[in-house]
């Protein structure tokens, strides 16, 4: 817990349990002090009653005398008394006024006991609750008899109609004890509650202040989801914004780009007069690496649109195996170049079509190729292998598994997480031996699972890796997401630029 933060701005700290003042109920356990109170009561035969400093009991035995107050009480001029001296045992100053004397035993005085006397003629015995010289209470011990009275005194006596036989007999089932031993009984009651609350203060100081600690740390773990929030807001709204820059510029790039492309080509083919040797080999230069930078636009603008939620699928029945021979064709002037062996190995006899985007799982294919050319050396090998229609797990269902595998540079594992992410170079220096933008294996992954497949890759760095796609029969259409399936489209006139 930081010891220089505070509260957000405009919301008060709450109190802490070490600032305020402790109520007597707050370091009982009330249930259980009930029944230690009614335990002492049991033991010397004489009513207890706890009160806090706000007049609320804490504890209320009575034994003895309860016949005998109801019987007073009964009498309107026995009630007004009744309530004027139970005012005065409740809510009078615990000293020696007001008709209140120090109670006669040994040690009263340092306990503060007073004894009170009844207008019938009982007695109480009242002992102020301190802690650490804060009042927290009083402990009211009767009424009892005086061991000196034996007879009714007047005050009793002239209540009108007041049957003095029966006045003697219940006030006999009253316990009878010498103020001395109930003051004896009050202090040894008060030693025992000074325990308790001596225990009760400690588990209750614990217990707050660990929910203190508690509500702190989610204090400070609200501000910091608060702020991380914004942040979040913030980065989603830059991301936005970055995915729509790259989009708008990379589709800005491409008419020109394939002005460039196309002109290039037509000097190329002559058409322009004839090029000597040297001018050829420019011009087609020139064209190459113009395509170069067409594929990356075009990568760029796929990744914007995916992020964006934009690109859409055209779904119809796709022959899997077709797909990868044709994407197998695209890659093979690039492998014949480096001298790189492309094996596929495919089903034998007709499989079941899927259900899928043809150009979409194209481009899959092809960036796997062209990756794993790109990262093998002359001599080496890559294999495209399709598995039959069957069982797989990863996508719940029947599907295609395809492994593109190389004998090329490898993977390291702790490069397996990231090789996926947008723009991730796993040789990130500036003097890295193979090119591109690291855009191929994140397309690769949003346009496999936007079919509701999985991809993952198995390396051992210098022997070579291997990707596997997974790839069910019917993709699920997604509610939401990155990728939205839909009906195919139209056929885009030619000239026009289906971005």
């Amino acid at each position: 817990m930081s010891a220089t933060s505070g509260p957000p701005e405009g919301t008060p700290r709450r109190e802490s349990v070490l600032q305020r003042r402790l109520s007597l109920g707050d370091m009982l356990d009330v249930a259980s002090f009930t029944e230690v109170v009614r335990s002492f009561s049991e033991l010397y035969r004489v009513g207890i009653k706890v009160l806090d400093t706000r007049g609320t009991k804490l504890a209320d035995v009575k034994v003895g005398h309860g016949d005998f107050c109801s019987y007073v009480f009964s009498f309107p001029d026995g009630r007004a008394r009744c309530t004027a001296t139970v005012a005065r045992v409740k809510d009078g100053p615990v000293a020696p006024v007001h008709g209140a004397r120090t109670a006669v035993g040994e040690g009263t005085d340092d306990a503060g006991i007073i004894a009170l006397p009844c207008f019938t003629g009982l007695r109480y015995l009242v002992m102020p609750v301190r802690w650490e010289g804060d009042p927290l209470g009083r402990v009211i011990l009767g009424p009892f008899t005086p061991e000196e009275l034996h007879d009714l005194p007047p005050s009793l006596t002239d209540i009108q109609g007041v049957d003095l036989a029966r006045a003697h007999e219940l006030m006999a089932r009253v316990r009878r004890a010498p103020e001395r031993t109930a003051a004896q009984v009050l202090t040894h009651f008060g030693q025992v509650l000074g325990a308790l609350v001596a225990s009760g203060q400690r588990a209750y100081l614990t217990t707050q202040l660990h929910i203190e600690a508690m509500l702190e740390t989610h204090r400070e773990l609200e501000l910091h989801n608060a702020k991380l929030a914004q942040a979040n807001t913030r980065l989603k709204e830059l991301d936005r914004l970055k995915s729509t820059f790259l989009g708008t510029v990379s589709h800005e790039l491409r008419t020109p780009l394939a002005s460039i492309i196309g002109y290039s080509e037509m000097l190329a083919e002559g058409l322009a007069g004839a090029l000597n040797p040297e001018q050829l080999l420019y011009v087609r230069t020139i064209v190459e690496k113009g395509e170069s930078l067409l594929n990356l636009i075009s990568s760029i603008l796929d990744l914007s649109q995916i992020e964006a939620g934009k690109l859409r699928l055209v779904i119809a029945p796709v022959d899997l195996g077709g797909v990868i021979q044709t994407a197998v064709s695209s890659v093979a002037p690039q492998a014949q170049r480096k001298g790189v062996e492309v094996e596929v190995r495919l089903p034998h006899g007709p499989q079941p079509r899927l259900t899928a985007d043809a150009d979409k799982l194209r481009q899959v294919m092809v960036n796997l190729l062209a990756n794993a050319v790109k990262f093998t050396s002359s001599g080496g090998r890559v294999s495209v292998v399709m598995s039959e229609v069957g069982a797989q797990s990863e996508v719940g269902g029947q599907g295609y598994r395809v492994f593109v595998e190389d004998t090329g540079v490898g993977i390291r594992s702790d490069q397996f997480e990231h090789i996926f992410q947008s723009f991730y170079q796993v040789d990130g220096s500036s003097t890295r031996e193979h090119g591109g933008a690291g855009l191929g294996l994140a397309i690769v992954k949003s346009l496999v699972e936007g079919h509701g497949g999985r991809v993952s890759v198995e390396s051992e760095f210098g022997r070579g890796s291997r990707f596997t796609v997974v790839l069910p029969l019917r993709p699920p259409l997604p509610e939401h997401g990155l990728l939205t399936a839909v009906a195919p489209a139209p056929e885009t006139p030619p000239g026009q630029d289906r971005f």
